[in-house]
């Protein structure tokens, strides 16, 4: 038999939930490379200056503080000593996880996720779904498996955020402080829609797609505390409903997120997957998800994707249903007991 993912040593597990820990700890995130500390001499007096690499690899600098001697300036310049050095472990940490097989995504869609994080989104309701959120979850689980190199990042808004801390600000003006240069367009989903998607200009390919729960999909729905159309999606309350904590590397960024529970993001794929009209790459690719948390969750926590099953919604069962279909196949070449056990999800 072909298996679908194996599972980590615990040690190399443990690794990487000692990361995510740390990655939890963050209020801001620099992004940029860790850098350097540059001591320039004025006169008698030395001033400090951060110099390092922002998201689009160029050198920038920004100031700390002087003149050297001062207390405000010797504080600041500890505390960005302190900052290079934890950047400096993360790229550490996320260098030995890439090579260990931990899923690691490129490094302008985790500058990307860092502005989301610094602004709060998270933390007051976005979660993360999509192949973004995939590589998360396998991480968490602990398991090694295929996972793919999307740059798109698609962000599910369930609740209205309660973005005190930023009121002013619009998802592309949040998107701007990773210092990469979205700009807005059309998502092409309906013509003459409002539906936006948010992009790099010319032949970057990094997508970034605010999503809504609704039965059109495409459909526009204002959220107005971000200044933005989102794109309806059906079923996304049952997919967000219930949320994980977990974290998205890449090369200099381990980013806090929330994706949705594992047994539910598996069953919505299902879904997905037939819902997908003249998509069959991105459809076989559903399945394969589908069919790799499902066997990794029977393993480690029996029962949670029959209660995610039970509890989808009956309007989008049917498809739902074919979807079960196609994934028995695939899950059978991992573990004959688990295909069994689908079987008798059926209607």
């Amino acid at each position: 038999m072909s298996q679908l993912y194996s599972n980590f040593p615990t040690t190399f597990h443990t690794e990487f939930e000692n990361l995510s820990q740390w990655a939890h700890t963050q209020e801001t995130i620099h992004i940029g490379t860790p850098g350097r500390i540059e001591a320039r001499v004025r006169g008698s007096d030395t001033f400090f200056y951060h110099r390092f690499y922002d998201a689009n690899s160029k050198l920038s600098e920004k100031y700390i503080g002087g003149p050297a001697g001062t207390p405000e300036a010797d504080i600041a310049h500890q505390n960005a000593l302190d900052r290079i050095s934890s950047s400096d472990m993360v790229v550490r940490s996320v260098r030995e996880l890439r090579k260990l097989g931990f899923a690691v995504i490129e490094d302008k869609a985790g500058a990307t996720l860092a502005a989301l994080h610094n602004h709060d989104l998270f933390a007051h309701g976005l979660t993360l779904i999509g192949s973004h959120a995939y590589g998360a979850i396998l991480n968490k689980l602990g398991i090694k498996a295929a996972h793919y190199l999307t740059e798109d990042i698609d962000a599910v808004r369930a609740k209205p955020l309660n973005l005190a801390t930023t009121p002013n600000l619009s998802l592309l003006e949040i998107l701007q402080t990773s210092g990469l240069p979205f700009i807005k367009a059309k998502s092409g989903l309906k013509p003459n829609s409002k539906s936006e998607t948010y992009k790099l200009p010319g032949k970057e390919k990094l997508l970034v797609d605010l999503l809504v729960n609704g039965v059109d999909v495409g459909t526009p729905i204002l959220i107005p505390e971000l200044s933005a159309y989102a794109q309806a999606v059906p079923h996304l309350d049952y997919l967000v409903n219930a949320r994980l904590e977990s974290v998205v590397l890449s090369k200099n960024f381990a980013i806090p997120v929330y994706t949705p529970d594992p047994a539910r993001f598996a069953i919505h794929k299902l879904f997905s997957a037939i819902s997908r009209v003249n998509q069959s790459a991105k459809s076989d690719k559903d399945i394969l998800q589908a069919a790799t948390l499902i066997c990794a969750m029977e393993e480690k926590y029996p029962g949670e994707i029959e209660e995610a099953f039970q509890v989808f919604p009956k309007s989008g069962k049917k498809m739902m249903l074919k979807g079960l279909e196609r994934v028995i196949q695939v899950v059978g070449t991992h573990s004959e007991q688990v295909a069994d056990t689908l079987k008798e999800f059926g209607p």
